[in-house]
């Protein structure tokens, strides 16, 4: 049985919020210490690949979007973009997440340190270069259009439905990598293949049905799509969709946060 005690303190850390923000604030840094543009390259990287993907797949592979044939090579690169922006994200967290405990040794040890955080920071510093992307993928599609829509407005409710999952994979990936080393191995495996069954290089709808209501077994479909409603169609996500997945991810941050709470006690003698 959870109790509420230790359980507010994974889903809720505020009382740690400043020494949170200082551990995302240096993990976002350590990224461009020493590097010219520093935080510049968080702007620079999403145009560059944005552009990259419109001449690969227009000019190269003279790719077409499945129901939309007749879209311009921006809307194409942007439908692409949004995809990948997510995945990316999800790479991010997830793929990082089995070595978060075991490559910090020295805090492990510290009994006063929290180390229910670290998945936290983990997601924080991965959300900062997440936000940066979707503001270019909003400008461009506000550039590509000429105008913005209310639609937009709903962002920040698909961010929130995303991060329990995060949280939930972080804090799971993390203590049982602690103890299988090469659970790291196996999660790079699993996240290749997971980009090309996620609806990043197609719309759900091009897929047979009987594939398409699997897709509801794939973390990352629903949010991929909600993103291109709001940001690229014009659409309002479906919230009723958005609800459920919210409560499944809730429990997956549960999940998550009881497995870390038992194993941690041994953390110390392992490491």
């Amino acid at each position: 049985m959870l109790r509420v005690r230790w359980t507010k303190e994974y889903l809720f850390p505020i009382q740690h919020k400043e020494l949170l923000f200082q551990l995302v604030k240096r993990e976002i840094k350590q990224k461009f210490q020493g590097s010219w543009l520093g935080l510049g390259w968080a702007l620079l990287t999403p145009i560059a690949m944005l552009a990259v993907y419109t001449f690969v797949f227009r000019s190269v592979l003279k790719a077409k979007w499945p129901g939309n044939e007749s879209a311009t090579n921006a809307e194409f690169a942007l439908q692409i973009f949004s995809g990948l922006l997510v995945f990316t994200f999800f790479a991010e967290v997830v793929g990082r997440a089995p070595t978060l405990v075991s490559d910090q040794p020295n805090m492990v040890k510290k009994v006063i340190f929290p180390l229910s955080i670290l998945p936290w920071v983990n997601v924080g510093a991965s959300a900062f270069f997440a936000l940066v992307s979707v503001i270019v993928l909003a400008c461009a599609a506000i550039l590509s259009k000429g105008y913005a829509t209310v639609h937009l407005l709903a962002l920040p409710l698909i961010a929130v439905s995303f991060l329990p999952i995060l949280l939930g994979l972080g804090w799971l990936l993390s203590s049982l990598g602690v103890y299988l080393r090469d659970l790291g191995h196996v999660v790079g495996l699993i996240l290749t293949p997971l980009m090309f069954l996620s609806p990043i290089f197609y719309p759900i709808t091009a897929l047979p049905e009987f594939v398409q209501s699997l897709m509801i077994f794939n973390p990352l479909a629903l949010i991929i799509e909600s993103i291109r409603n709001v940001v690229l169609e014009e659409q309002w996500p479906n919230f009723l969709a958005l609800g459920g997945y919210f409560i499944c991810s809730g429990f997956i941050a549960l999940v998550g946060a009881a497995c870390f709470h038992k194993t941690r006690k041994g953390f110390a003698d392992v490491l």
